[in-house]
This record gives C-alpha cells, sequence and structure tokens, in this order.
C-alpha cells in the first residue's frame, strides 16, 4: 500500500471505530436515559472493527481511483502549433 492509503485507512479505522462504539453505547443508555460508556463483547467488537477496516481500505482506493480521474481531467492539454 502507498502512505497516502495508509494515511486514510489508519484515519478511517479510527473514526471508524469510535463512531461504532459511539452508537454501540447510544443503544445502551441506563433505565434512567442516561449515557454510560462500555465496549461491547470481544466478538461483537472485533467484527465491528473488521468491518470498519475494510469500508476503511474501500474509502481509500475510492479516494485513490476518484483523485486520479479529477486530476486526470483537469490537466490542461498543450497543443503545439506549426507555423
Amino acid at each position: 500500500m502507498k502512505k497516502d492509503t495508509l494515511i486514510i485507512t489508519g484515519a478511517g479505522l479510527v473514526i471508524g471505530t469510535l463512531e461504532a462504539l459511539i452508537y454501540y453505547n447510544m443503544g445502551k443508555k441506563d433505565e434512567n436515559g442516561k449515557f454510560s460508556y462500555s465496549l461491547p463483547p470481544t466478538k461483537e467488537f472485533l467484527q465491528t472493527v473488521g468491518l470498519v477496516f475494510i469500508t476503511s481500505i474501500a474509502t481509500a482506493y475510492l479516494t485513490k481511483g476518484l483523485e486520479k480521474v479529477i486530476l486526470t481531467k483537469s490537466k490542461p492539454k498543450l497543443r503545439l502549433q506549426t507555423a
């Protein structure tokens, strides 16, 4: 993997995992409706991290592909004029 792909994948993995943990805990409010923080069971947590990792890799490659398409289209084409 290239450096930029690793950066995008890593950032996506960290942010995606934190987001998943927030959603997990939002669904686990206590009886009083207060937010409390806990980790899911190990198996569920590893499944979540695995899924986030896969989507982070897909995001990195999609970003790289879109960047390549956009940069290719925006490059000016030089035309040589002959007299």
